[in-house]
């Protein structure tokens, strides 16, 4: 290790962001009114409308709402900072980043960040490596760039410092925890969990050339992009049919800004706003065409499937390699209607049901469309049923009528950060027998339900559901998705979809543009 005098730091601070300092000098604290305000809607909201309550009690062996009690009776004595930490604690432990506390202003719509992303590949003896593989040209120095390989992380060997990083994410399984303690090493944000503790991380790394060195990175906030194609206000329809991991949307929007804007892209590739790209790759002595879907976070079903509908006629038509890795999810039914462009047969979408509680009931009765839940809800009283009966969400070939489907082979590529309407385009693809799927880790993220705000639910519930403070929200998961076929009635919480087969990510897949995946993917097709 290279002596302190000899730790580098950038000459430049990341363009357009704060100092981690200088940010947390705008807070103005929650008064002790507000506190309490916001751990009473947390209470009603876990303990009436939360549907995976009862599967996270037995899962993880936590009492989530004895928190809450607790920390009601401490939180006068508590910081702003440990507040905001300890209920962000609570929902973390909860292992559903559906349900979720959203910190108020001016955390939520910003980001913290290192200006550089970190990847992870094996070689061929099985040792995995943490290579540097985008940069903002303000920090590169002495040696610090794409290509750098880390070696520790504030003195913690790397391997066990993602580990311990790990530990402190809500995905639901060790694939996702893992695959988040990874990203969340250098973007992490701020609408649902408080700035980082340190101020700046050292990192001991190797250079290009194999020198060793140390240097001193900022942490850094940068406003979260709007996000585009899905409006805001929370009377919408579409709100009512999200399935979205709204942080990871945050830090997505976060890389496009940093690292591809300025991105020139190769031969036949084509996008579609933020959330589609498309080419034609020659791989394996083939051409095959290569569909990449960012996100499901549209403003329309419809035209979602339309235009997706229009790039897929430009593809090859003897094979399709269909991309999500990454996805955070979105709209529920634009997902389930792209099913339908790869199958001539009717998709069944995945099931979704409530709680059997009083307030699942209320809302019910007060909005027209869960009318198809009610009667189970009702009935449950006698029969002590934990979840109503359960019904789609959405009629993917209604959505996707009329438009030409793909007529070749197709394999899905899926990875560990896929969640919630990617975890449920899963799981409809393999239900639905569309084709193999291939993945980076085991699983995908397995957030399994529909997820509404705070706000959305106060509409419906006036009379259980307060305001809230300083535009500080919540999200919950109100219906789980349950599978259909030969997996009818298996959750896909905690759970996600377990791939046929897994590629694990080679030094040429991070470094040149995941050639042995596609290969891969590509020799799965049939």
């Amino acid at each position: 290790m290279s002596p302190a005098s000899r730790i580098s730091e950038p000459a430049d601070a990341l363009p357009n962001s704060l100092s981690l300092a200088d940010f947390l000098d705008q807070i103005e604290p929650l008064s002790v009114g507000d506190r309490f305000q916001l751990v009473e809607q947390a209470q009603l909201l876990l303990n009436g409308l939360y549907v995976h309550l009862p599967l996270k009690r037995s899962m993880y062996a936590i009492e989530p709402v004895q928190r809450l009690r607790l920390l009601a009776r401490r939180l006068e004595s508590m910081s702003d900072l440990q507040f905001q930490g300890e209920l962000s604690s609570i929902f973390r432990s909860l292992r559903d980043l559906h349900t979720v506390y959203q910190l108020p202003s001016p955390y939520r719509g910003n980001v913290a960040t290192l200006g550089f992303l970190v990847e992870r590949y094996y070689d061929g003896g099985g040792a995995a490596h943490y290579l540097v593989t985008k940069v903002d040209p303000t920090l590169e120095h002495a040696g610090f760039g794409a290509g750098a390989e880390l070696v520790a992380w504030n003195g913690v060997p790397i391997d066990r410092a993602v580990e311990l990083n790990a530990e402190r994410q809500a995905g639901s399984n060790l694939d996702a925890r893992l695959a988040r303690g990874l990203e969340a090493l250098t973007l992490r944000p701020l609408r649902s969990g408080p700035p980082p503790d340190e101020r700046f991380v050292l990192l001991d790394y190797r250079t290009t050339s194999r020198r060793r060195r140390e240097a001193r990175i900022p942490w850094r906030i940068m406003a979260a992009a709007t996000q585009a194609g899905r409006p805001q206000d929370p009377v919408s329809t579409i709100s009512a049919v999200l399935g979205i991991d709204a942080g990871n949307e945050a830090t997505r929007q976060i890389k496009r800004s940093l690292f591809a804007p300025a991105r020139a892209r190769r031969g036949a590739a084509r996008a579609l706003s933020s959330v589609v790209s498309s080419t034609t790759r020659r791989v394996g002595g083939r051409s095959v065409g290569h569909l990449r879907i960012f996100s499901f976070n549209v403003s329309s079903a419809r035209l979602f499937c339309e235009q997706v509908a229009d790039i897929l006629a430009e593809l090859p038509r003897d094979g399709l390699i269909v991309d999500i890795r990454g996805n955070p999810g979105g709209h529920v039914p634009a997902a389930e209607a792209t099913l339908q462009l790869f199958s001539k047969e009717p998709i069944v979408p995945v099931s979704f049901s409530l709680a059997t509680t009083s307030s699942a009931l209320d809302l019910c009765r007060a909005n027209p469309s869960f009318a198809p839940w009610v009667a189970s809800i009702a009935a449950a009283v006698e029969t002590g049923e934990a979840y109503s009966q359960a019904f789609p969400l959405s009629a993917p070939g209604e959505i996707a009528a009329g438009l030409r489907r793909y007529p070749g082979p197709a394999v899905l590529v899926t990875d560990a950060l896929c969640y919630s309407a990617a975890d449920i385009f899963a799981a409809g693809w393999q239900d639905n027998g569309l084709g193999p799927i291939l993945g980076t880790a085991a699983h995908t993220g397995a957030g399994g339900a529909n997820v509404w705000t705070h706000g959305l639910l106060r509409l419906w519930l006036p009379d259980l559901l307060g305001q809230l403070p300083g535009g500080a929200d919540f999200r919950v998961a109100l219906r789980r998705a349950t599978r259909v076929g030969e997996r009818v009635g298996v959750p896909l919480e905690d759970l996600g979809v377990r791939v046929e087969a897994v590629h694990r990510l080679t030094e040429r897949d991070i470094t040149s543009d995941n050639q042995d995946l596609l290969a891969a993917a590509a020799g799965r097709l049939s």
